[in-house]
């Protein structure tokens, strides 16, 4: 975990606002890293403790989640075309969904205040945002591979990579519901994205908007 946090704060980040892509929050939006990162050094010293070691609810996450924070700071660091992070964005995707669906409570376990807010809400705020991030990361190696331009065009693939990530959150959510963390990170993201979005791409803007409120109607069921 400190080797994801470490390769993504050093990171250099291009200017999010010179961006060709039509999912992508606004850049103040990325301040979401802050609680991110402090839930995951909650997560890691509450791991670290002795009386821990035989914690199901740790070991069930901790591999998972090493290996989600580890991708999360490699993904922007791949060199060489776009596509090839394609398999740091999917297998973060999959490692922190993974965590997040481990981290559910089980039948006998302690499910005090320490799991919710040191394992249940860090891995649901990560898993929520990676969501986000990995539709905008997706659309920026298919802009910059020259597929957006095939047919139908940038605003109807935009619109399709929009309403695929509010659908899986949205269902997530539902079938999931692991901590409102992980509805509240994607539909920051997505309704950011509107921000950006709007008014002067309005159907990207509008099918962001309509994700992220999706989103949380789920949470509020």
């Amino acid at each position: 975990m400190a080797a994801g946090i470490v390769g993504g704060v050093t990171e250099d980040f291009e200017d999010g606002t010179r961006s060709p892509s039509l999912v992508l929050p606004t850049p103040w939006a990325f301040g979401i890293w802050g609680p991110i990162y402090a839930g995951a050094v909650g997560y890691a010293t509450h791991t670290a403790r002795p009386s821990r070691r035989t914690d199901p609810l740790l070991r069930r996450t901790g591999w998972p989640v090493a290996l989600a924070y580890a991708l999360a700071g490699l993904w922007v660091r791949v060199p060489g075309p776009p596509r090839r992070q394609l398999p740091a964005i999917a297998g973060t995707v999959a490692a922190a969904a993974t965590a997040y669906q481990r981290a559910a409570p089980r039948r006998g376990e302690a499910d005090g205040a320490a799991e919710a807010w040191l394992v249940r809400v860090p891995l649901a705020l990560f898993a929520g945002w990676v969501t986000v991030a990995a539709a905008a990361g997706t659309t920026e190696v298919v802009i910059g591979e020259g597929y957006a331009d095939l047919p139908p065009g940038r605003t109807p693939w935009a619109v399709a990579v929009v309403g695929l990530a509010g659908g899986v959150a949205t269902w997530v959510t539902r079938r999931h519901p692991v901590s409102p963390a992980y509805p509240a990170a994607v539909a920051w993201g997505l309704g950011t994205a509107a921000v950006r979005a709007l008014p002067r791409r309005r159907l990207p803007g509008m099918a962001a908007l309509l994700a992220a409120g999706a989103v949380a109607a789920a949470a509020r069921r």
